[in-house]
């Protein structure tokens, strides 16, 4: 645990001072290859015709518990809508592989993902990057509500959809 809470204080302290990004001028994402549980990889910009909504987490974090239920919910319901989830374990010496199977998640997991967390500016777990379309960045955030309507409004203004109120129910478009 206590290397656990190390690595949450480097990362904010590296976050804070580096000054590069995934930001370029042009706002696109960096690129980036990563492994995945199934053995093979994932990269950011075979998805430039999808909305991307990209989820730091590991399994020893008790708030990507508490989302990661949510994140499943958003690939269900916008996938066939032009959503790519790729969720990127960091800072993990658990099992990822028996986390993903014994919750029944079925979206995207890459794995090693810490040496992009400076490029997505990633201060702790989780952290979310929604990217629209050609991999523009779209919005970024630190939350752990399964249920957000910040996260769910920004998934659908990156594909293109109208922005749920808030006090309405949810609906299928």
């Amino acid at each position: 645990m206590m290397k656990h809470l190390i690595n949450h204080f480097l990362a904010v302290v590296i976050t804070a001072l580096i000054s590069t990004s995934a930001w370029s001028q042009d706002r696109t994402a960096a690129d980036f290859t990563l492994k995945t549980l199934d053995g093979n990889s994932v990269t950011l910009s075979d998805h430039k015709d999808k909305a991307v909504l990209l989820v730091f987490w590991a399994t020893w974090c008790p708030y990507c518990k508490k989302l990661l239920p949510g994140i499943e919910r958003l690939h269900q319901t916008y996938q066939d809508k032009g959503l790519k989830v790729i969720a990127i374990s960091v800072m993990d010496d658990g099992d990822p592989r028996a986390y993903i199977k014994k919750y029944g998640y079925s979206f995207t997991v890459a794995v090693e993902g810490d040496a992009i967390m400076n490029n997505f500016m990633v201060p702790a777990t989780p952290t979310i990057a929604v990217l629209s379309k050609n991999n523009q960045w779209h919005d970024h955030m630190n939350i752990s509500d399964p249920n957000s309507l910040k996260l769910e409004n920004s998934v659908r203004t990156a594909l293109g959809l109208e922005p749920l109120a808030a006090n309405a129910d949810k609906k299928e478009d």
